[in-house]
């Protein structure tokens, strides 16, 4: 009674305020213990730490936006044994991000989610789970299943999250604690997290294609026995943004007590493209960024084929248990590019006859400087921190293009997807595009007509008209398109006699790229016409394309 009172109270305060009513359509609150689907046509704000208990399922469609609480400090719990199913796509990612008002959005703004399972994980004290670090009152994480399912999540953005509730127990952007192989994890970029992009606590979960930026800590961590495989990675800093604490890209531990418990850390992780402070080797960063790389604390942590470009120092490698797994080639660090790392390489307490600097040299690429790597333009415009997917492309002759090796134990796998290039991307690469926003702070999401979003800023080279996917569809699909110049957009809908069914687009638009999120739920099956005309800066573009509607 008294939490149902309390709830109460909160949407009283939040429902009372006029920028609820302009705003939100709907709250996320409390306890979700069965099964609960959400909608894309209406705007959440997440009030509070909100769990989804073991039997419930939390389904978000693509084009879903929520909205975290800075007030109530809003959080998304997945507990061991409940289910999330958040299915973005390239056209209509699934965002969180603050309920700030627009240019007073900052790293910290509300929680982050949390997913939690029952795979295997490693604890000083040798039990098979232990509290997340974050959340009050007490969750817990870890298991004996290292296959265990805990949903999907996937084309999913996440800004301005991470809150800092004391030294050493954050809630990260996304946090991962015991998850298990049966979850998928694929396209998901963080923005200006309060503390680490991504930290996996212990579990088993395999995770591609991921972008960190600007987070004020880490942007890989992973400890207390996480074993999963990671790979296609873009993490980029901004020099004067760091945490007290070390800012590193990845941080690797075992535990903080008896080291040599099992499960050990033991990541494999390859194709990461660390764009770091240290911009065009002149920039002046925060003294508190400290090195590409930490691998401490026992973990047999490895990682390959990768760009790590413009940190002070390029790896630390940390104790005896470190020093003897790498020399012993138990854990490695091989076919990197390293460059413009003034520090170099170091170690402590090393053993088994290991020498830092050799060994890197030995095994790995090192440049003396950030432009050495050629990539297209990996600071993009540096005062405005804008970025489209072709500025971290290598260009023609960088080193980058060649020097992969996926011969090495623990990425000879078929998980892993064979590049002959090292680090995230050739020149030819798409996974970036569409759904990837290097700008939240200029987005008003809370002004936009429900159904389009603008999903980057970026001006595209001409007017583009794409397929709609999925095609055939049933009830809902996604159309895509570019404007090259701003003007007045029309997008609408006809049948196959001509007849308009729907308009999706009727207003003046700002040159860039945009999705729309079709629901054709009162439309009889059949095949159906979409024309997208747009008027402007003397310019006009006209194009049709056909959807198919299946019941």
């Amino acid at each position: 009674m008294l939490k149902q009172f309390l709830l109460a109270v909160v949407s009283v305060i939040v429902l009372g305020s006029s920028v609820f009513s302009s705003t939100w359509t709907d709250t996320l609150t409390g306890n979700i213990t069965s099964n609960v689907t959400l909608q894309n046509t209406k705007r959440y704000l997440l009030l509070g730490t909100v769990f989804v208990k073991s039997g419930g399922t939390l389904n978000i469609p693509a084009g879903t936006q929520i909205f975290g609480s800075k007030e109530f400090k809003g959080t998304l719990v997945i507990e061991r044994g409940g289910i999330i199913n958040a299915n973005g796509s390239a056209g209509a990612p699934i965002i969180f991000t603050s309920a700030q008002p627009v240019g007073t959005k900052a790293a910290g703004d509300w929680g982050g989610i949390v997913i939690l399972g029952k795979a295997r994980i490693n604890t000083a004290s040798g039990s098979d789970t232990a509290a997340i670090e974050g959340i009050s009152p007490s969750v817990y994480y870890g298991g004996t299943n290292d296959a265990d399912n805990s949903g999907t999540f996937r084309y999913v953005r996440i800004e301005y999250s991470g809150i800092a509730l004391s030294p050493n127990n954050e809630i990260n952007g996304l946090t991962m604690g015991g998850v298990g192989s049966g979850t998928t994890i694929e396209y998901v970029m963080v923005s200006w997290n309060g503390d680490d992009s991504f930290e996996w606590f212990g579990g088993t979960v395999n995770c591609k294609y991921l972008v960190s930026y600007i987070p004020v800590d880490d942007e890989l961590d992973n400890d207390f026995g996480y074993r999963g495989k990671i790979q296609f990675v873009l993490a980029v800093r901004k020099p004067s943004v760091a945490d007290v604490s070390g800012s590193t890209c990845i941080e690797s531990d075992n535990n903080n007590g008896p080291n040599y418990n099992t499960p050990r850390t033991q990541p494999h992780i390859s194709n990461v493209t660390s764009i770091g402070p240290k911009q065009y080797d002149t920039s002046v960063v925060n003294p508190n960024f400290t090195r590409n790389s930490h691998l401490r604390r026992n973990t047999l942590a490895s990682f390959y084929n990768s760009v790590m470009m413009g940190w002070p120092q390029a790896v630390l490698y940390d104790g005896l248990g470190v020093t003897c797994a790498i020399q012993n080639d138990t854990s490695r660090v091989k076919a990197n590019i390293f460059a413009g790392c003034y520090n170099g390489f170091a170690s402590t307490n090393a053993g088994c006859g290991f020498d830092a600097t050799a060994y890197s040299n030995a095994n790995n690429t090192v440049l003396p400087t950030t432009a050495a790597v050629q990539l297209s333009n990996p600071y993009g415009n540096v005062s405005t921190g804008s970025y489209s997917p072709a500025n971290f492309f290598p260009s023609a002759g960088s080193p980058a293009l060649s020097g992969a090796n996926f011969s090495f134990p623990g990425i000879n796998d078929p998980w892993f997807t064979t590049t002959t290039y090292r680090g995230a991307f050739d020149q030819s690469s798409t996974w970036l595009d569409g759904w990837t926003n290097f700008r939240p702070d200029t987005v008003n999401y809370k002004l936009l007509p429900i159904g389009i979003q603008p999903i980057s800023n970026i001006v595209p080279k001409s007017f583009n008209l794409e397929q709609n996917y999925p095609n055939p569809f049933n009830p809902t699909t996604n159309i895509k398109f570019n404007v090259a110049a701003n003007g007045f957009a029309k997008l609408v809908i006809f049948d196959v006699l001509g007849k308009e069914v729907a308009t999706l687009v009727s207003e003046d638009l700002k040159a860039g790229q945009y999705a729309v999120n079709y629901n054709a739920s009162n439309l009889p099956s059949g095949v159906y016409l979409y024309r997208l005309t747009v008027n402007g800066e003397g310019s006009t573009y006209s194009a049709t394309k056909k959807l198919v509607l299946v019941k």
